[in-house]
């Protein structure tokens, strides 16, 4: 998200006013989550990609190497890997031993993490004194799926063979392009026979990059983040020479038993709320475990934003985790 547009909602969220508590209380939902709706409404923070110049355009910044803002750095603590830049760590609330977040960053696989991604894990690992540790993967579409996998693949054996972490202690977690991501790897984990972690959390997954469906359909007039045929494109370009149904790209076609536990937080305003069904569904019929938190009203990845909402689902995913132990 551009930093404008960020300043321009964080000065709506900071306003607030009579009417539009009035009209958050009528939909049932925060003042907050109420005003950012509209924030997003006016400002489109995730433009589509409409001509040649602007695939141009995003071509060459998935080309550009990852620069860790010093904003993030001196708020909230993150920091290379050791011996790896394009790894992310946030160590200082850990101890030895103890939980590690394996987080993959949303951006529908062409996007850098963004302020709020960092945010929401500085919170959680504070609630939790865990370790997170963030690939930034490459980018599409100078890059795929394939390569995308090879190298989070790789920082994953880092955690197991070097660092020496029993799989309890890891968690997966992934918004939105890294919550179907994940699906993906840990079915590809169990068909190597590689480890797998204690449980995942999925928030506003992308768990099929075709995005033509009724159900979809049904719900882009609610999202104002979030446009199907621009993802079709986007997806498309994300899995290279492999069919869009391949379980490397839309983990809903592959096979779904013999993973851990997996936690879907999505909400009703957002179109891949249609995954999330589907994955529940899917669960309920092959008795799975998976259980799915659906939140009314609330957009796409909204547990990252500043909105009381956020806040209980976090809450919800501290208490699972603490849980699991």
């Amino acid at each position: 998200m551009q930093r404008k547009k960020t300043g321009v909602l964080v000065t709506a969220l900071a306003a607030g006013g009579l009417y539009s508590k009035y009209q958050a209380l009528k939909k049932g939902q925060s003042q907050r989550s109420w005003l950012l709706e509209k924030v997003f409404w006016a400002t489109k923070p995730f433009p589509e990609i409409n001509n040649e110049r602007e695939y141009h355009k995003e071509d060459l910044r998935s080309r550009q190497k990852y620069e860790l803002p010093h904003k993030i750095k001196t708020l909230f603590g993150f920091h290379p890997l050791a011996g790896m830049d394009d790894v992310l760590e946030l160590s200082r609330f850990s101890n030895a031993g103890g939980r590690v977040i394996f987080y993959v960053h949303g951006g529908a696989y062409w996007g850098q993490p963004a302020f709020f991604h960092f945010e929401m894990l500085y919170k959680l690992a504070k609630e939790l004194n865990a370790r997170v540790v963030m690939p930034i993967y490459p980018k599409a579409p100078a890059h795929n799926a394939l390569e995308v996998h090879q190298m989070i693949l790789g920082v994953y054996r880092i955690l197991l063979e070097q660092d020496q972490l029993a799989p309890e202690q890891i968690i997966f977690m992934g918004d939105s392009a890294g919550g179907g991501f994940l699906l993906s790897f840990m079915q590809e984990l169990y068909k190597q026979g590689l480890s797998l972690p204690q449980a995942a959390f999925l928030i506003s997954p992308w768990l099929d990059i075709n995005t033509d469906f009724p159900e979809i359909k049904a719900l882009q007039p609610n999202d104002p983040l979030l446009c199907a045929h621009d993802l079709k494109l986007r997806g498309r370009k994300y899995a290279g020479n492999l069919a869009t149904t391949d379980p490397l790209v839309s983990p809903l076609y592959g096979n779904l038993e013999n993973l851990p536990p997996i936690y879907v937080f999505t909400g009703t305003h957002d179109i891949l709320h249609a995954d999330a069904l589907r994955l529940q569904g899917l669960a309920t019929a092959q008795n799975l475990r998976i259980k799915t938190f659906t939140y009314p009203q609330m957009l796409h990845v909204f547990p990252l934003f500043p909105i009381p909402e956020a806040g209980d689902a976090l809450r919800q995913i501290s208490r699972i985790i603490r849980h699991c132990d």
